[in-house]
């Protein structure tokens, strides 16, 4: 678990650019439970749907998944994804099959992530794989943010005096929007949104509801989730 956390964030504050409002990324239960839960399925290269990657607070979650014929460590998956950094041009228009698990690793505002792995044997696949699965809170991917899953600049100069020192940092919304318009409505029409919280569209539009300016956090909520499968015969 430290270690699959530790990974994340050390790839996070080496990106290049430089980030300038990357969070800090922390392990949750809830997510590894369902990345848990999916791993088990064996499903080979399919994902699981968005509800069954529904987290409280946070609505929908993104997720990456890596598959091979040997066992490897959790070091090594996390490797293979962050490897389509290569692939990677910050500012540009990128192909999300070719960099799509590196830049759901590297999304600025995502900062939580919960992982399973399971052995698919010959009793319930044609071909064994071992399955891994990980999956991130808030989602990142967004196909019209796909070049720039961060703000560049100097490391944490969006958020002074919560910083780590790996660069990373700590001002994260504990909440997500699971409407993608959440930010409009509440521009056009704030005295019907974030009034009454035991109403639907409040509970859909939690980042926007109670997030404060002084937080990290997106007001959009998409699903794009990719998988790779590396032989290791």
């Amino acid at each position: 678990r430290r270690l699959i956390v530790n990974a994340h964030n050390f790839y996070r504050s080496i990106v290049n650019p430089p980030a300038s409002n990357m969070l800090n990324m922390y392990w949750h239960h809830a997510a590894s439970r369902s990345a848990q839960s999916w791993a088990e399925s064996c499903r080979d290269l399919t994902h699981s749907s968005r509800w069954e990657r529904w987290v409280k607070n946070y609505g929908f979650c993104g997720q990456n998944i890596f598959i091979a014929s040997a066992r490897v460590s959790w070091l090594y998956a996390i490797k293979s994804w962050n490897s389509e950094r290569q692939l990677f041009y910050y500012g540009r228009n990128n192909n999300i099959n070719e960099v799509g698990h590196y830049t759901q690793m590297v999304w600025y505002n995502t900062h939580v992530v919960g992982c399973g792995y399971h052995y698919c044997g010959p009793d319930r696949v044609r071909i064994p794989y071992h399955n891994y699965v990980c999956n991130y809170c808030p989602i990142g991917n967004y196909p019209d943010k796909l070049g720039t899953p961060y703000e560049s600049g100097q490391p944490c100069s969006k958020c002074p005096g919560r910083c780590k020192r790996n660069k990373l940092c700590t001002n994260a919304c504990y909440y997500g929007d699971s409407w993608s318009n959440c930010a409009e409505l509440n521009a056009t029409s704030p005295d019907w949104l974030c009034t009454e919280p035991k109403q639907q569209r409040y509970s859909m539009c939690l980042a926007t509801c109670r997030c404060t300016p002084d937080r990290i956090f997106e007001g959009k909520n998409r699903i794009i989730i990719l998988f790779p499968f590396i032989p290791l015969y």
